[in-house]
């Protein structure tokens, strides 16, 4: 046995941990069957040495559990812009001696305000941009150095000539009146003995949006600003620190434009050569930083994974659409930008090159902007240089096609001498590394287009909080983080990122307890007050907590954050009418003529079976934190809902609820909201309902994944099987066969001939749990069971004759085959070690139970 994957706050190696009581976790590596972990014991020290000799800040002792994952540390107090390393003994249950892991290391952040020494420095103008950099004199050996920086909206460091990192976007984006993130890094082998320079360059980001070309919306929590620390221990032992002050010296940027939402301009004669180096001579347009006001929100770390560029596209096709018109084709729809390397046919300093992506294309092959937003493109300056390369820093959007005009595709220029070369043009796909990644795929091709366009939107849309769009609107709406949250969970480690979307919303929830739709809330709505106050929306602060509870374990957000769960439901509670809540967004977006709003079914159904779904949870979670009253409380107000609900909406007579629209009867049933002697006659009335639409979905945003969980929970995955293969009515085939490369924001969306909406939206991807969860069969949210006993429970679908999921689980991978042989399945399923698991056979009503390790079952199902 092994113990591997040591984390500190779910990330290896962290530096700049701010948490006083960050949690531990590893996992074990062994061939063994039924490996269980019987004790461990934990040790943190403040040096390698230090846990050589036994000298520990913490020791938990020989701990009696199985437990690997949110171990707190409970020993002295942490200290600021401190290294410490722990190790981790494990006995397991096979008798042999304890395995000690290799030791892992963390840094500490900046754990108090009085920590940071230096002063922010920035702009005081909108549309005016600048570089700043500065020099140090380290006159020892560097041993250790930190760099801690907030650059708002976003910034770009540079230590002598090189990128301090590869992340992009930097930092998150929040509520900046609120929290305002920073990013840590170390440092040290950037610095060298003698002269240094470090250089940053910023952006608005969401920080700052004064317009000036298209913006979804304008808004400010002030100009761009930086505040920068650098803690530096020389080989003697004595420290040194530099901070952003009036030895700042800043200068014009080469970013003449910058707006996430509408593009950027960069003028590449504007930026000096090599200024980030210790040995670049100023010239008179360097001055003094000015020294500005520090925006309202506390300092924080940002935790979450970083954006970066994390997958490369070539283009398919280039064409010449005009006179000196060209459109490159990535052959797929993804969020970034793009990098373009440019050869100069002699001395071309000052001549633009325009770069407009689009999505989709107009019938004159010019990329079509009236959704995403018109006007948005980059615009690119060239210098004197040969050579020269571009890519945007600071904003970004969804596209899969590029218009050019300026230069000339490689393969075009032989016929034209005076224009400058793309030597080549290459898309760069951003997004967080998340970690362990799942997969999927079995023998129906469609099934596996379908996963592939839904996973192309999750990552399009994932950055640090979960965009709608990466184009148009890039806003938090949060009712698809729990919606979707099975389906993303399925695929990466989303575990860090929801614990920062957690704290999005407690930003966000005002005095009254509302935790509006979109947070951080950017922009507030007018026209409908359900874009502001949607029950389906705001519960995403109480469900989401119990999707990581149910997934990873992680109890920690329960207190942590109880009392804005509780004021939310209060809230929610003093909305009501006879306990049933009319107001919201309902089933935004469902299949009919009067779209995007709800329209199958009533807006008092689908608010009402949130609240209650709300109410079960928390009952769960006061119990859970000993808060008995509470509980009982919320066990009486679960009562009266209850009764209520099904006094106005339920026919005993026909079994169906309200409308009996899909949403309806599946939300009533998943919420826990139908009698038990009619669950099965409710269930039956939504079978014939979609089999009497030749297998259309009607649900929309918020009912289809309760549809999806409805029916691959009750044991009718044929339906959901017959219903994702339909292809000629709007769904995921439709969207397949209509050329979709990633999922649509409507279910008719790409519709070739007329495409409307955006075309990259990840809220209607809940098919993707389905695929992981009851076709391949693995990894169920939906059931009472602990997060370290999987659910294994595959459909034989009978023309899929294989399939295989592998998911990523706390203790490790997990992963299911089955494959037909005649008249038998064969199912193989790898379970992490310290995990259990149930499989549960619908074709012969069996159910096994087994520990870890490679596992093999047989089955005769009929032909």
């Amino acid at each position: 046995m092994k113990i591997t994957n040591l984390r500190t706050e779910y990330l290896i190696e962290p530096v700049g941990v701010d948490s006083r009581q960050p949690r531990f976790g590893w996992n074990a590596e062994t061939k063994a069957k039924n490996w269980i972990q019987e004790a461990y014991r934990l040790r943190v020290g403040k040096s390698r040495e230090a846990l050589v000799r036994d000298e520990t800040i913490f020791d938990t002792g020989r701990v009696m559990s199985k437990d690997m994952q949110h171990i707190p540390y409970c020993g002295e107090e942490l200290v600021s812009d401190t290294d410490y390393y722990w190790t981790v003994y494990v006995w397991g249950n096979n008798g042999e001696e304890p395995k000690v892991s290799e030791t892992a290391f963390f840094r500490t952040g900046l754990l108090e305000a009085a920590d940071w020494q230096g002063k922010w420095i920035g702009e005081t103008k909108d549309h005016c941009s600048h570089i700043f950099r500065r020099t140090m004199q380290l006159e020892k050996k560097v041993i250790r150095a930190s760099l801690f920086v907030c650059g708002l909206g976003h910034f770009e460091c540079e230590i002598n000539g090189k990128k301090v990192s590869d992340h992009v976007l930097e930092p998150g984006w929040t509520n900046y009146d609120k929290t305002c993130l920073y990013a840590s890094y170390d440092i040290a082998d950037y610095l060298v003995t003698g002269n240094n320079a470090i250089g940053f360059i910023l952006g608005d980001g969401m920080f700052n949006l004064p317009g000036g070309r298209y913006v979804y919306y304008e808004r400010s929590y002030g100009k761009m600003k930086l505040l920068m620390q650098m803690n530096i221990t020389y080989s003697d032992g004595t420290k040194e620190s530099f901070i952003t002050d009036e030895n700042f010296h800043m200068a014009v940027s080469p970013l003449t434009f910058c707006c996430i939402y509408g593009g950027e301009d960069y003028d590449s004669r504007l930026l000096p050569a090599g200024y980030s180096k210790a040995d670049f001579i100023e010239h008179e347009g360097f001055s003094p930083a000015v020294i500005t006001e520090p925006p309202k929100g506390k300092l924080k770390a940002q935790m979450q994974p970083p954006v970066k560029v994390m997958q490369t596209y070539a283009p398919v096709k280039i064409m010449e659409t005009g006179p000196d018109v060209y459109l490159y084709d990535f052959g797929v729809n993804f969020s970034g930008w793009v990098r373009i390397h440019i050869k100069s046919r002699g001395d071309q300093s000052g001549t633009k090159i325009t770069l407009t992506p689009g999505e989709i294309l107009d019938k004159n092959n010019v990329p079509d902007q009236k959704v995403t937003g018109r006007g948005y493109h980059w615009e690119y300056t060239m210098n004197e240089t040969n050579e020269q390369e571009y890519a945007p820093r600071f904003t970004y959007t969804g596209f899969r096609y590029l218009q050019v005009e300026g230069a000339l595709p490689l393969q075009f220029s032989l016929n034209n001498k005076s224009q400058p070369v793309l030597d080549s043009v290459q898309g760069e796909f951003i997004y967080p590394n998340l970690g362990a990644k799942g997969d999927f795929h079995c023998s129906e091709q469609l099934f596996n287009d379908i996963h592939k366009i839904i996973l192309q939107a999750v990552l399009s849309n994932t950055k640090s909080y979960l965009t709608d769009c990466p184009h148009r609107e890039k806003l938090p709406w949060l009712e698809q983080s729990y919606l979707i949250g099975p389906s993303m969970m399925a695929n990466f480690d989303y575990q860090s990122l929801y614990e920062k979307i957690e704290q999005d919303m407690t930003d966000a929830q005002r005095e009254t307890g509302l935790v509006p739709d979109i947070s951080p809330e950017y922009i507030v709505f007018g026209y409908h007050k359900g874009f502001v106050d949607s029950p389906e929306w705001g519960s995403a602060c109480i469900i989401n907590p119990w999707l990581l509870y149910k997934k990873y374990g992680n109890t920690r957000l329960f207190a942590q954050y109880y009392d804005v769960m509780k004021k939310y439901l209060d809230y929610l509670s003093g909305m009501t009418h006879h306990h049933i809540l009319h107001h919201g967004l309902g089933d935004w977006l469902d299949i009919g003529p009067c779209k995007p709003h709800s329209q199958n079914t009533p807006v008092p159904v689908i608010a009402t079976a949130i609240y209650y779904y709300d109410l079960c949870i928390m009952e769960k979670v006061a119990g859970m934190l000993g808060k008995h009253e509470d509980a009982k409380g919320f066990a009486a107000l679960k009562t009266e809902v209850f009764r209520e609900y099904n006094l106005q909406f339920f026919d005993d007579q026909t079994f169906r609820y309200a409308t009996g629209s899909q949403a309806a009867q599946a939300m009533s049933l998943m919420a826990g909201l139908v009698p038990e002697e009619y669950e099965e006659k409710v269930l039956n009335y939504l079978v014939r309902d979609i089999k009497g639409r030749g297998y259309a979905i009607t649900a929309g945003d918020i009912g289809h994944p309760f549809v999806t969980a409805a029916l691959m929970t009750y044991g009718r995955s044929d339906i959901l099987y017959e219903m994702t293969k339909i292809t000629d009515r709007p769904g995921y085939g439709y969207q397949v066969m209509h050329g979709a490369t990633t999922l649509a924001e409507e279910w008719d969306g790409p519709d070739q001939e007329n495409p409307h909406g955006s075309q990259n939206h990840l809220m209607l991807g809940s098919i993707d749990a389905w695929f992981y969860n009851g076709l391949a069969g693995i990894g169920t949210f939906w059931t009472e069971s602990e997060f370290d006993e999987i659910i294994i429970r595959p459909y034989f679908a009978q023309d899929v004759s294989e399939a295989y999921a592998k998911i990523p689980h706390p203790y490790g991978e997990a992963s299911i085959h089955w494959i037909k042989q005649e008249e038998m399945v064969l199912v193989e399923v790898q379970i992490p070690p310290n995990a259990r698991a149930r499989l549960i056979c619908d074709h012969d009503k069996s159910m096994r139970t087994f520990g870890s390790g490679y596992h093999e079952f047989e089955y005769t199902v009929p032909v």
